[in-house]
């Protein structure tokens, strides 16, 4: 999961190193604070897959990955999963946001509380937290294509028919 397919890296290495959680250890709570003003603690997503997506207004995987994500919330709906696109960009304009902001289900933030970043300043990064609240990848750089989709089919026990199992 460590590998970088897609990766745009550069921008974001100035960020000051912290330790963060590993695959298979719990996540550490955080708060999501949204573009429009609204912040969103971990504690209210008990029982849902979460999904936590660095991302840059001019990262061309980014913009791909995001397409994917707002997909995977539409199909299983934010009482399962909850997505986070987190813009990692710096003072990325208002009206960018908006842009982005309009064209999907999954809600911007502007910040989230450490120690959730970009892991070796890559966009993107994605975080995925599963329903128990245990780190289940970090994964620097793009997922390929229907990656995410699979990984959180997995952790909500959906078959390749699309049901839940029994």
């Amino acid at each position: 999961m460590q590998r970088l397919f897609g990766t745009c890296i550069g921008v974001l290495a100035a960020i000051a190193p912290v330790a963060s959680p590993r695959a298979g250890e719990q996540a550490p709570p955080f708060t999501v604070q949204l573009y429009h003003g609204a912040t969103v603690d971990s504690r209210s997503l008990a029982g849902r897959v979460v999904i936590l997506n660095f991302w840059a207004s001019w990262c061309g995987p980014c913009k791909r990955e995001l397409a994917e994500l707002d997909t995977v919330l539409a199909h299983h709906g934010s009482a399962r999963v909850a997505v986070f696109a987190i813009d990692a960009g710096t003072r990325t304009e208002p009206r960018l946001l908006d842009r982005q902001a309009a064209a999907m289900r999954v809600p911007i933030a502007t910040a989230i509380s450490a120690p959730y970043r970009p892991r070796g300043g890559a966009v993107p990064t994605t975080w995925l937290i599963d329903s128990r609240g245990r780190v289940v990848a970090v994964q620097a750089g793009a997922f390929r294509p229907g990656e995410i989709a699979r990984l959180v089919d997995a952790l909500l026990g959906v078959t390749s028919a699309g049901d839940t199992p029994r």
